[in-house]
């Protein structure tokens, strides 16, 4: 499939294929510097940066993803018959990396990536099939204070990136799971209630209790599913009349949660919701979301997931998160609206022939203190309109200081340039 822009008239389609996304300078200098804030976050609460490749072998990732993701996987078969798989996500690719080299520790072990994803699903809504994404993953720590580190940093994350006051949704992804256990629910009727609740329909999750051993507690409880979202305060509500073991400490470890995500500073920022539904089969402990009020998807996911690193033969617990860059972008520009960050004016190095040692040598020169320099790629014979700096084929010199050509040596025109000039 094709995307505009495309080339009229040009025989064979030479479009660009859609749900990929060009990147423009000044669009992509800000998805650049949107990144790059993200990671010096990571950094700075001592993740340790790793890079993985965006190809993996397809029975890697199919072992670390559920049967709906691997659907959404480009699949290609290399020079030798092995089959491989673009990656879709990239925590399945660092708990390889945990379990095969880093196995050793030392734990708990702070990782942090960031790189492109891609899913092979319609480009539906103007849906992306390439994403940038930065994540971290905390693995070996299964205390609460470990999700609520992550939590913590992902928001402090978005902050530095330019996207403060984010709302940030907490849930447990063992909370309803538990619930229907503890309720006498075999797996077929937790499996259908759970697809009810995934969906948001009250009428359909009243459909699936009916003819269930469910006690009215619990039935009371799910049918408020929807009004399960609030401050530290729902919790006590939900506990109430509650007699499973799993729930109840679901409950307590967002009550522990809570607590010390507001050490963390996010007073004002959180909710905690009950009905949260997600990825039962992966996570297996608190999750959340992070939004900002100008998109309605969220700009970062995570969760604990203590079952990935035992399919690789490490068991151990970890959580993680990850942040989409591009949607970050989004956001950003309809924040701030502006889509591109300008790039900074380059210096202008023109030259007269016989000069094009020296003007390359003083364009060098000027870029060493971090000057954006372009160098004109043929002669002139005067100095050319839009040109700072003009070198003659003597080694003499005219810089411009904004009003005149001002002459001087080679080195003394860098030497002011380097002052007067873009900086970078």
């Amino acid at each position: 499939m094709q995307d505009a822009p495309t080339i009229e008239g040009a025989g064979a389609p030479r479009g660009r294929a859609g749900g990929f996304t060009d990147w423009l300078p000044g669009a992509a200098r800000r998805r650049r510097a949107v990144g790059d804030a993200m990671i010096r976050t990571f950094e700075g609460w001592g993740y340790g940066m790793v890079a993985t490749p965006l190809i993996e072998p397809l029975d890697t990732v199919s072992s670390g993803v559920g049967a709906a993701k691997q659907t959404q996987l480009f699949r290609f078969m290399d020079a030798d018959g092995a089959l491989l798989a673009l990656v879709g996500e990239r925590t399945v690719s660092v708990a390889r990396v945990v379990a095969t080299q880093l196995r050793e520790g030392p734990y708990p072990l702070r990782l942090c990536y960031a790189g492109p994803v891609l899913r092979n699903q319609p480009p539906l809504g103007g849906r992306r099939r390439e994403n940038l994404q930065a994540g971290c993953e905390l693995i070996g720590a299964g205390c609460i204070a470990a999700d609520a580190e992550c939590v913590a940093l992902a928001a402090e994350a978005l902050a530095r990136a330019g996207l403060d006051g984010v709302q940030v949704d907490v849930g447990h992804a063992d909370f309803l799971p538990g619930l229907l256990e503890g309720a006498g629910l075999d797996a077929a009727d937790r499996d259908r209630v759970l697809a009810a609740l995934s969906g948001r329909d009250l009428v359909a999750v009243e459909e699936a209790l009916e003819g269930t051993p469910i006690g009215e507690t619990e039935r009371a409880l799910l049918l408020r599913f929807p009004a399960l979202r609030g401050g530290r305060e729902i919790l006590d509500a939900a506990a109430q009349g509650l007699r499973p073991e799993r729930p109840l400490r679901a409950l307590a470890e967002l009550a522990q949660l809570w607590d010390l995500l507001m050490a963390h500073g996010l007073d004002g920022h959180l909710h905690l919701d009950l009905g949260a539904v997600r990825d039962w089969d992966y996570y297996t402990g608190p999750t959340f979301e992070l939004f900002s009020g100008e998109l309605g998807f969220p700009l970062g996911t995570g969760g604990r997931y203590d079952g990935l690193l035992g399919r690789f033969g490490l068991p151990l617990p970890a959580t993680g998160f990850v942040l989409h860059v591009d949607r970050c972008c989004d956001a950003l520009a309809r924040r701030g609206g502006e889509a591109a960050v300008p790039l900074p004016p380059a210096l202008r190095v023109a030259y007269a022939a016989g000069g094009e040692a020296m003007a390359i040598r003083a364009a060098t020169a000027l870029r060493g203190p971090g000057a954006a320099v372009a160098c004109d790629l043929e002669p002139s014979d005067v100095p050319p309109a839009g040109a700072d700096l003009f070198v003659d084929s003597e080694g003499g010199a005219r810089w411009w200081d904004g009003e005149r050509w001002a002459h001087a040596s080679t080195a003394e025109a860098v030497a002011a340039l380097a002052v007067n000039g873009n900086g970078g």
